[in-house]
């Protein structure tokens, strides 16, 4: 199956929500006085509050973006030293007592490919496995640079060394001649579509028009691919592009819409029609085939529409299309046959996300991802006629639990409250281990807000969550208006002017905790990452705001904010120019300050009278550090002393292990402080 590497590092079908808990990070000075003026790096070591359990559950790991070549050679990314490398994983001969492949550690062969100072950010096999294309940046800038791995000898060369120039993997030939990747070397708002062939070494440049583009999939011989223009989450459009002439025709679907969200799929087994997902009619994403010839757009596979898609893939032989729907934040996964979108019946799953991986061949793989499975990878073989509901499954990876009960682990319930305007917003709720829902009582509870603001909360696997919960404490993880999975209106309802009113959601969350008796005023904390940490600090002025205005007391008694947004105006003047544009499209132009700053946290910072915890990297391309020193000097103006943890050698999240472990500790330590007393 097509996957991409993208400029948020291995994209596959279906993307896991990321838990900023349990993302990563670096030591650096407490000192408030020290952290308002620069980046003073720490010592690596355990902060207040950390415990050597803490460290036991961040270091649960499994390897990640599984594989596996036609021989049965598996490639992985894992980081048993602390960031990710790429890995081959050669099992043994198989014989007649062992008839499967054995991917088990101490029976396979693991060889380390990668040796990057701050790891491999993704890897991308081509569909013979003959070669494997790595990307790597430097401290989390994600100016991701290109490398070639040579799988018959293991040798990795680098392909490209500009370090101010941002790459990405897009496709590769379905003969594995060569592959598509998109950069932004020629203009550094722009992304522009090159290939590159293998037996020559040349690079072609195919497109090169402003905006933001990327190649999904290619006719034979790469003279037609099919192309995509990403203006903002509710307006992507999709292309076939003509490589002789450079023309491009239109294959968007659009109805009666103005915008629409497209996606592709591919091209169908004739070439004459292409596959594309769009939520052009309600809303929803859906799959379409339309012919190139006639324009004729048709539902091939009906039965799908009843769920919002996450994405669909085939493999590079056009006989299998895998689809996965996502249904209520869970993954589900199904798998049909072309050209004739016969249903194939699939070996049983857990619920959770389950993620097709890859289609290579008759060979499918897939991933299972819930609160108590990290994410572990399988294989099964189709056979050409039936289904493979009772094909043999074959674990691909295994997970290095530390001696922690995982099936112990607490699931979520999946809830809906009602928000300000009676708008229904999903949530799942984490209790801690004995907890009785049955006869609720008051505990310390955490309001985790996603990223995105594009993004969504699903029911995954998250180390640093389950062990904030052994602590005691309940973790609600709301997904408010803006989020995707739920449709386009409900993902739209939160642009530009509408910005508060998702705030007002993150703040209902807190109020349906206490209404239900699972929490108290001023024992519940904000927590969040990116926009998600927009949310945190909002969400504490808008809670004040409210019970200032209706004399109750205020819910929240701390806030997190881990590489959030504070001042939407600076952030846009600040932002990587090559975002500017997406970015306001979501947030409103930098044309209308007055507004921008109406919907900034750090403009009504009189209003955060508890203690906050700030955590940045150094090096975040997304939101600049420049946000978190304002607003750590805002709040000392005032005569508070923010808790401060930044990272010089991370960006937009904390990706070694390391520093991990130093933020959790500092987190887990803050949140007892303050809301566990």
């Amino acid at each position: 199956m097509r996957t991409r590497i993208g400029r948020c590092g291995l994209s596959v079908m279906v993307a896991a929500g990321v838990v900023w808990a349990g993302a990563g990070c670096e030591s650096a000075s407490k000192s408030s006085s020290a952290a308002a003026v620069g980046v003073e790096p720490g010592a690596r070591a355990l902060g207040p509050g950390s415990s050597a359990e803490l460290e036991r559950f961040l270091r649960i790991r499994t390897p990640s973006g599984a594989a596996l070549a036609p021989d049965g050679t598996l490639y992985v990314r894992d980081w048993p030293d602390g960031v990710f490398q790429v890995y081959k994983v050669t099992p043994p001969a198989m014989s007649k007592d062992a008839p499967s492949p054995d991917y088990r550690p101490g029976r396979a062969a693991y060889t380390r490919l990668t040796n990057y100072k701050d790891g491999a950010s993704g890897f991308s096999l081509s569909p013979d496995g003959r070669w494997g294309i790595i990307t790597h940046a430097v401290g989390g800038n994600e100016n991701f640079q290109l490398a070639l791995l040579d799988t018959r000898t293991d040798a990795v060369r680098e392909l490209t060394d500009k370090p101010g120039v941002q790459y990405s993997i897009n496709a590769w030939l379905d003969d594995s001649s060569g592959f598509f990747f998109s950069g932004n070397q020629d203009s550094p708002n722009d992304f522009y579509l090159y290939r590159y062939d293998l037996a020559s070494g040349s690079v072609t440049r195919v497109l090169a028009n402003e905006g933001s583009w990327s190649a999904d999939d290619s006719a034979p011989g790469g003279s037609r691919v099919l192309v995509s223009k990403y203006n903002s989450i509710s307006d992507s459009r999709v292309y076939e592009l003509d490589t002789g002439t450079g023309s491009l025709k239109d294959l968007t679907i659009l109805g009666d819409q103005a915008t629409a969200s497209n996606r592709v799929v591919g091209y169908m087994p004739d070439f004459r029609r292409v596959m594309l997902i769009s939520d052009h009619v309600d809303g929803s994403a859906r799959l379409y085939m339309k012919d190139l010839s006639t324009g004729e757009i048709t539902t091939p596979i009906p039965s799908l529409g009843a769920h919002e898609l996450d994405g669909a893939g085939m493999n590079a032989e056009r006989t299998l299309l895998a689809v996965a729907s996502n249904r209520g934040g869970f993954g589900v996964p199904t798998l049909y046959r072309l050209p004739s979108f016969e249903a194939v019946a699939l070996p049983a799953m857990e619920e959770g996300v389950a993620s097709i991986t890859g289609v290579r061949g008759n060979t499918l793989t897939w991933s299972m991802n819930n609160a108590r499975t990290p994410g572990l990878a399988f294989a099964a073989s189709v056979p050409p006629r039936g289904d493979a509901s009772g094909a043999s499954v074959v674990p691909l990876t295994f997970a290095e639990t530390q001696g922690v009960d995982l099936s112990r682990f607490p699931l979520p319930d999946l809830v809906t409250y009602r928000s300000f305007d009676g708008l229904e917003i999903p949530a799942f709720v984490f209790f801690p281990p004995g907890y009785d829902r049955s006869r609720p009582r008051p505990i310390p509870f955490i309001c985790l807000y996603h990223g995105g603001p594009e993004g969504q909360h699903r029911p995954v696997f998250s180390a640093a969550n389950q062990y904030l919960l052994t602590r005691g404490f309940g973790i609600i993880l709301p997904n408010v208006r803006g989020s995707t999975g739920y449709g386009r209106a409900f993902h739209m309802k939160d642009d530009y002017k509408n910005r508060w009113d998702s705030v007002r959601d993150g703040v209902a969350a807190a109020r349906y905790l206490v209404e239900k008796g699972y929490a108290e005023p001023g024992r519940i904390a904000t927590f969040g990452g990116s926009y998600g940490g927009y949310m945190s600090v909002a969400c504490l002025v808008e809670d004040s705001m409210e019970a200032d205005r209706t004399g109750r007391r205020p819910y929240f008694g701390a806030g997190v904010n881990i590489v959030g947004i504070v001042n939407l105006k600076t952030f846009l003047e600040k932002t990587s120019g090559y975002r500017r544009k997406l970015r306001e499209a979501e947030y409103g132009p930098l044309t209308d300050p007055e507004f921008l700053l109406s919907v900034s946290p750090l403009e009504k910072i009189d209003h955060i009278r508890v203690p906050m915890l700030i955590a940045h990297g150094a090096n975040d391309p997304r939101v600049p550090l420049f946000e978190a020193i304002q607003l750590a000097a805002e709040l000392m103006k005032r005569g508070y002393d923010p808790e401060q943890v930044y990272f010089p050698d991370e960006g937009h999240g904390f990706a070694k292990l390391e520093n991990r472990i130093v933020f959790n500790a500092r987190a887990a330590a803050f949140l007892t402080r303050t809301i566990a007393r």
